[in-house]
């Protein structure tokens, strides 16, 4: 069926920061989903992939760019989501977004 309802997937690419295992991560997502994410207006879901040997990726679905811009202000804020984001060797870059895609949805199948 196919479906022309609008909302938004935030993928954001990462690498492990060294030092940081797997068991790590896996521990520190399901805080920052539990602690942060399932507390923001306009959340929808959320997958963490794994893209290759120490690369990693967050898919997220919002229901509109301005719940992702929302969310982006709050994080800095939240123990969950600084404790997460320390877990990436691009943590500390100016622009913590710059590893990030906004992509609208202008039509879904299933």
């Amino acid at each position: 069926m196919n479906n022309t309802k609008n909302y938004v997937i935030e993928f954001a690419s990462f690498t492990l920061a060294e030092g940081v295992d797997e068991s790590m991560l896996m521990t520190a997502s399901d805080a920052l989903h539990t602690e942060f994410l399932l507390r923001q207006k306009g959340f929808i879901k959320r997958e963490l992939v794994r893209l290759g040997d120490d690369k990693w990726a967050d898919v997220l679905y919002w229901d509109s760019k301005e719940s992702v811009e929302r969310a982006m202000q709050e994080a800095p804020q939240n123990p969950a989501a600084l404790r997460y984001f320390q877990l990436m060797a691009n943590s500390g870059q100016d622009d913590p977004a710059a590893a990030m895609m906004l992509m609208s949805v202008v039509r879904s199948y299933s």
